[in-house]
């Protein structure tokens, strides 16, 4: 190849090779200059951890029903899994003589007749020691008796007055009693109780809205049952809870507000998503705890329900991602 320089007459000859790699070097300064600077790459996402312990689902509000006192079971209007209003029956029985005895001596204690005989007769007593009082006093100003027959019947005045002032407080404060006794008997006979008289038959009500979820078995029409520390539960099963034991690493990992997901080998398939609502700030206490041991924390995470799958008493695995 030939190549003519302006202004001049002299001809180089370069070889085919030096021209091609001068070339090739011009080109790469031009597109250098032109070419924009590039993109730093987007950081990586944060890893996340798993945090996974197990826990036992239970209502997130639940109430005791008893039988207060020995009757017959007259109905039972509700069964398990039912759903019930605040202030349903859910059974009535008829008490038994016993039971209504004793609502009655509740009702009218034989202290406040006593009290109240014993606050009249000192009552009573008084009008003549005042009697007796205003006569001393004429005659002493008039010096037709001894002051000291006037100073022994203030003395017995006053003491009667005091005894009267004591016995109307006590009175008060057992009338009060009795009346709040009044307000427990009308709550677990599910009437009001105005004055003395025991109705046969009475009611257990529900405190709450919420579902039955468990029925003594005892519990029957026709039954004769002796006072029962529970004759029903209802609880709310919307949202329910799910409360577990998070090793102390993991707990101080935690917080409220935290999401997770819930699963249960009783409903293969399912996933509830959770809400953590409360951790314990005290470890949980065992016979076995000692320094060298330890320490767990109880974690509630509260799950909607709306569709009742979740029941009281299942196992749950509970897992919560949390970035490292």
């Amino acid at each position: 190849m030939w190549i003519q320089t302006l202004g001049r007459s002299k001809w180089w000859r370069v070889e085919g090779w030096g021209l091609a790699f001068i070339l090739l070097l011009i080109s790469l300064g031009v597109a250098g200059a032109t070419e924009k600077p590039a993109t730093p790459p987007a950081p990586a996402p944060p890893a996340e951890s798993e945090i996974i312990f197990t826990g036992k689902v239970s209502c997130s509000l639940k109430r005791r029903i008893d039988l207060p006192f020995k009757g017959i079971i007259t109905s039972l209007r509700v069964h398990s899994g039912q759903k019930v209003e605040a202030g349903a029956i859910l059974a009535t029985y008829r008490l038994a003589p016993e039971s209504v005895l004793t609502i009655q001596n509740r009702l009218l204690p034989p202290k406040i007749s006593e009290m109240e005989t014993k606050l009249a007769e000192v009552d009573r007593g008084l009008v003549p020691l005042k009697n007796k009082q205003r006569e001393l006093t004429q005659l002493v100003q008039k010096q037709l008796a001894p002051a000291q027959t006037l100073t022994q019947a203030n003395r017995e005045v006053e003491f009667a007055e005091k005894q009267k002032s004591t016995l109307q407080e006590r009175l008060q404060r057992d009338r009060q009693l009795v009346q709040q006794d009044h307000e427990i008997l009308s709550q677990l006979l599910g009437i009001p109780m105005k004055s003395s008289q025991v109705p046969r038959e009475v009611a257990l009500k529900s405190p709450i809205s919420g579902y039955i979820i468990w029925v003594n078995p005892e519990f029957r029409v026709g039954a004769e049952l002796n006072p029962l520390p529970a004759a029903f539960q209802v609880g709310v099963m919307d949202p329910m809870l799910v409360r577990g034991q998070a090793f102390e690493i993991e707990a101080l990992k935690i917080k409220v507000g935290d999401r997770a997901e819930v699963t249960l080998d009783s409903l293969p398939g399912r996933k509830f998503q959770a809400e953590v609502s409360r951790i314990s700030w005290s470890p949980i206490m065992t016979a076995s705890t000692g320094i060298e041991q330890p320490a767990y924390y109880e974690v509630e995470l509260r799950v909607p329900n709306s569709d009742l799958a979740l029941k009281e008493g299942l196992k749950a695995r509970i897992v919560l991602h949390k970035s490292k």
